[in-house]
């Protein structure tokens, strides 16, 4: 039998002697009584009678109802035997959240190891405490923090909410609205970004758990929560901003494939392909400036894989790069780009600016990694996914060409006195490479701490997801950033350790291949197939939203008329990332009416969004069409 076993025991033969020592008025023993309560429960931070004051507080009651005295006794020591029979239920367990009963009291055990836990009570007048401090407008809740599940409870009345603990929880609990923090750790960003996307278009509030004590865990917790958020936010917003970019940068591109593809060498052809070899990525973080010393003596020992951000800066310092990649379709992209010849090997999403490729000298190696690229590019089996960076992309395809090491030059992902980019490329950029004030300590590759934005912060944890989803990358990458930012799980060496020998290195040439066509008609013809049902829905929008007010009925009407057309072939494929953010709001706000919010002005509110987008969305479709027309006049 365990200590704590013992003490239950002791404290339950106690507990079967109270009645009758009331019966015999042995008030000096049932004081003792007391004593016992409190040393045992200050031992373990009972939520009852612990300290010398609660001691004295109790006398006060004793001297004016004797009768409550005698209850209050009793109900404080089955409370500190409940309490210890928690700590019974998980003795041999750390880093757990235990919610238990105790009468009508929503109660938790919060233990992070043998020798630190706490307990939480969550009363109703808790709750409307927490609840005084949202704000009217709130529409969803992120709670950091289970504690007995009663806050979560009440939330959930009236809110969408995600409960997210710091610590472990029993399995019974868990559920698509609770999880735990510890229990996916290694791809906690992918499930965090997944759950968050059915916030989108809700006003939402992440609150910590008013009982919880602010351990580093919990504050940890909170920062990623939030900054995952955000980061949900941003990609959503880059989406709103440029997909239709995206699609017109890829007609743009596939027209100009067409016209020109003698230079259009199959990605297929390079899986594999440099095994046994060695490969640098560059970056243009702060230690770029550091390496170019070592990578003009180390070029000829590996192959130089450059995004677009430092070809310029490579090249003005008679370092050659064996491929190039550039992913993003910005007019700043392009830039770095200006006045420079490539001639090596140019690795692109097809959604890159269109000025790139047609820059570029040298073979033209596009690749897929959207629904509509893989459509325009029939001919390749590989397709990417899509990373928030170029350097991920290029760590990503030095992967998929097998080299036996990829090592990380420039790949600081912390500040340098306040500076990202190193100082060439900034100079090389169309932006001074300044973030936001907000900055994240981090552990450095050289043991210090530094400095880091909540973007950069993002990329790290884009890094976890990415060694998590290519097997064996972990092994291959090596930092050579001393004073850049530690990525979990990837070894750092000094630049002075980079290989000098050269090497016999490979030299692609076009193989010619007569499949290697580009269907852009096709996929146009795909855009073009539902602008028949678009119209007919509008019409039916605009004579619902003409109506001061939305019944149940008609409402319930347009959503099946809505999810008619999004269940049209090729809408979810094709169509939906061109308001995909949009289409997220609105599937949200239904959710929100269906069960929380069924009012009229909220239907009315809905539809209208449903209006804008299509309106939208037919514009959008024109003018990619356009924007391909003028490519082939």
């Amino acid at each position: 039998m365990s200590q704590l076993q013992n003490i239950v025991k002791e404290l339950r033969d106690i507990s079967n002697q109270v009645v009758l020592l009331v019966e015999n008025e042995k008030w000096d023993v049932l004081d003792e009584i007391v004593g016992i309560i409190r040393l045992f429960g200050e031992n373990i931070h009972s939520n009852g009678i612990r300290t010398v004051e609660h001691v004295s507080e109790l006398q006060a009651i004793k001297k004016e109802n004797l009768q409550l005295y005698v209850n209050v006794v009793y109900d404080n020591l089955q409370l500190l035997i409940t309490e210890y029979e928690a700590l019974i239920e998980v003795e041999h367990q750390n880093q757990i959240v235990f919610p238990f009963r105790y009468h009508e009291n929503e109660m938790a055990l919060i233990k992070q190891n043998d020798s630190s836990h706490y307990f939480v009570s969550e009363t109703l007048l808790e709750f409307e405490r927490l609840q005084a401090e949202i704000a009217d407008d709130t529409e969803a809740i992120i709670l950091l923090g289970y504690g007995s599940g009663l806050f979560h409870a009440e939330l959930i009345k009236q809110y969408h909410v995600l409960t997210i603990d710091p610590l472990n929880l029993p399995s019974n609990i868990k559920s698509d609205s609770v999880l735990s923090f510890l229990d996916s750790q290694d791809d906690y960003k992918t499930l965090l970004q997944s759950k968050f996307q059915s916030f989108i278009g809700l006003k939402t509030e992440v609150i910590k758990h008013p009982l919880y004590e602010d351990t580093k865990t919990l504050l940890e917790l909170l920062k990623l929560v939030r900054n995952y958020l955000s980061e949900s936010r941003i990609d959503l917003t880059t989406r709103k901003v440029y997909t239709e970019s995206w699609y017109q940068e890829s007609f743009q591109n596939a027209s100009y494939l067409n016209r020109h593809s003698d230079r259009l060498f199959n990605i297929d052809g390079l899986k594999h392909k440099y095994k046994g070899s060695h490969a640098l990525m560059i970056a243009g973080g702060p230690s770029l400036e550091d390496a170019i010393p070592y990578l003009k003596k180390a070029q000829c020992a590996y192959y130089i894989i450059a995004i677009g951000q430092t070809v310029k800066v490579l090249l003005e310092n008679e370092i050659r790069p064996d491929f190039v990649i550039s992913i993003d379709a910005g007019e700043a992209n392009a830039h770095f780009f200006n006045d420079i010849e490539i001639d090596v090997p140019l690795v692109y999403s097809l959604q890159v600016n269109h000025q790139i490729p047609q820059r570029a000298k040298g073979l033209l190696v596009p690749y897929a990694d959207a629904k509509v690229t893989q459509d325009l590019l029939p001919y390749t089996k590989t397709v990417f996914s899509t990373y928030p960076t170029v350097a991920l992309a290029a760590v990503a395809f030095a992967n998929y060409l097998d080299f036996d090491s990829i090592g990380l030059i420039g790949q600081d992902l912390a500040l340098r006195e306040g500076e990202y980019y190193s100082a060439s490329v900034k100079q090389a950029s169309s932006n001074d490479g300044q973030f936001t004030k907000t900055l994240y300590d981090v552990p450095l590759n050289n043991g210090e701490m530094g400095k880091t934005t909540p973007i950069l912060f993002g990329f790290l944890t884009s890094y976890q997801a990415l060694i998590k989803s290519q097997l064996g990358l972990k092994e291959k990458l090596v930092n050579y950033a001393e004073k850049g930012a530690r990525i979990e799980g990837v070894s750092y060496q000094s630049l002075e350790r980079l290989h000098t020998t050269p090497i016999q290195k490979q030299k692609l040439e076009q193989v010619k291949e007569s499949e290697l066509n580009v269907p852009i008609e096709h996929v146009q013809q795909l855009l073009d197939s539902v602008s028949e049902r678009l119209q007919m829905l509008e019409k039916r929008l605009r004579r619902v939203m003409n109506q001061k007010a939305v019944t149940i009925d008609e409402f319930e009407k347009m959503l099946r008329d809505w999810d008619a057309m999004i269940e049209a072939p090729s809408f979810r494929t094709h169509i939906m990332p061109l308001q995909l953010v949009n289409l997220l709001i609105i599937q949200n706000k239904i959710k929100f009416h269906n069960r929380y919010n069924r009012t009229s002005a909220l239907r009315l509110s809905i539809l209208s969004r449903m209006f804008e987008s299509i309106q939208e969305l037919q514009t959008q479709l024109h003018t990619i069409k356009q924007a391909y027309a003028e490519t082939i006049k």
